[in-house]
């Protein structure tokens, strides 16, 4: 697949001094409250969190733009920590659970050869996209991928933000690249890898192992961690050591994850959603998982798809929450009322309404469609996911047939079916809207 055709279908550049605002919605202000303020968002960035009905000083025009969110929470955008986005149109395989992900590996490649076989048919690149496209679609704009940053793929056009600021490996399986990649990664980005993934005894010695290969602190991220001893989670506690937990995943594959009292302890854990070869699901089911099947709190729940994961990644100050400053990333969804955090543990895909990425509408509801200025939907593309009609921004026109033609069949990604026979009732009669796909 051609990345070029990709970026030049789909990328419109707002101009920076753009303004508009979401008016008389409750703003998250932290896992445990929100107010009705109005969100003015010039740019890329939100300019100004201010109570409803006093003006923005900095509103320049009768041209800037006000929307109408009545009805609805605005909350920070997610961030995964833990995804492969170039698995995602695979099924869920194994007939776990396993004493580690070697023996997953195995067996799926012997009983589940010809499923996988099938996916691969689509090139990395499309599947990429698919992966980006999966994300958005339950509220995520921030994904880290667990795989080589792929410069022509990961723009600025790309549906969620990748960061690129990351060393990794895969696993101490491969004990010179971990130590070669640590070795060639900046002291200020994490460098990430599965560690201790499995029940046996090898996955227990694995962080013995790694500590006498490396220095130990908040820049290593270990992924998983199902085998490590009480006193080895400990001494990863002690030193800050980034903790990554996928609970449904390792419950899929090992019969077993992080107990409910060390996710409370552990001070650097962020919750991340794997890939549809293990996980549940999409990070929001991974958020119901953890918080119905585990037994986790929702404001803590909450901070390890925002705030702990923006730590634990080393993102840029502000994100994970919404704050005059920081990057305009944020869903919208129906407001039922409850806090922030106990919104979210009760969210599904198709109860997200619209997603912003810096300053950029990149997925829009049918529900919510009509209240948005053309203008700001320029460019969007629908698709239709187990029947809800959903508008994103992607290059459809291109990764539909690809896949399509590669697969024999449509895709499915999380196990759910997509089409682009949508009810098209609810766009907008102006050409721009359907011109990708017709």
């Amino acid at each position: 697949m051609r990345s070029e055709l990709i970026v030049s279908s789909t990328i419109l550049q707002r101009d920076p001094s753009a303004f508009f605002a979401f008016e008389n919605a409750r703003i998250a202000r932290s896992a445990y409250n929100a107010r009705y303020r109005t969100l003015s968002v010039r740019g890329s960035h939100i300019e100004s969190i201010c109570m409803t009905g006093v003006a923005n000083p900095r509103r320049e025009s009768s041209r800037d733009l006000t929307i109408d969110l009545s009805g609805y929470i605005v909350l920070p955008g997610l961030i995964n920590v833990h995804d492969h986005l170039d698995f995602s149109i695979f099924p869920r395989v194994g007939r776990g659970p396993y004493p580690s992900w070697r023996e997953w590996g195995a067996d799926i490649h012997r009983f589940e050869r010809s499923r996988i076989e099938e996916c691969l048919r689509v090139s990395r690149e499309i599947r990429l996209w698919w992966g980006g496209i999966r994300n958005l679609l339950c509220g995520v704009t921030t994904v880290s991928h667990h795989n080589p940053y792929v410069d022509e793929v990961f723009g600025v056009d790309f549906p969620t933000h990748v960061p690129r600021e990351y060393g990794w490996a895969h696993s101490l399986g491969e004990v010179h690249r971990v130590e070669e990649s640590f070795h060639q990664t900046p002291p200020h980005w994490p460098f990430v890898l599965h560690l201790a993934e499995g029940t046996d005894q090898a996955s227990q010695r694995e962080f013995d192992a790694l500590e006498r290969l490396l220095p130990l602190d908040s820049r290593t991220v270990m992924v998983h961690c199902v085998g490590l001893t009480p006193d080895q989670l400990s001494r990863a506690g002690r030193v800050g050591v980034g903790i990554v937990w996928c609970p449904s995943s390792n419950l899929f594959t090992l019969g077993k994850t992080l107990s409910r009292d060390q996710v409370t302890i552990l001070p650097n854990l962020a919750l991340g959603s794997d890939s549809p070869l293990s996980g549940t699901g999409d990070l929001l089911d991974e958020i119901r998982f953890a918080h119905d099947q585990i037994g986790i709190r929702a404001p803590l729940v909450y901070e390890l798809v925002t705030l702990k994961a923006a730590h634990l990644l080393r993102l840029n100050s502000g994100q994970g929450s919404l704050q005059p400053g920081s990057r305009a990333d944020l869903f919208v969804t129906r407001d039922q009322q409850f806090t922030p955090a106990d919104t979210l543990v009760r969210l599904s895909w198709s109860n997200v309404d619209l997603v912003m990425k810096s300053g950029r509408i990149v997925l829009l509801s049918s529900a919510l469609a009509d209240r948005i200025p053309g203008e700001l939907k320029e460019g969007l593309q629908q698709i239709c996911v187990d029947g809800v009609n959903r508008l994103v921004r992607a290059p459809l026109a291109e990764l539909w047939p690809q896949t399509f033609n590669a697969l024999g069949r449509a895709p499915t990604i999380t196990g759910r079916t997509l089409s682009l026979e949508a009810d098209e009732s609810y766009l907008d009669s102006s050409p721009v809207f359907l011109s990708a796909l017709y």
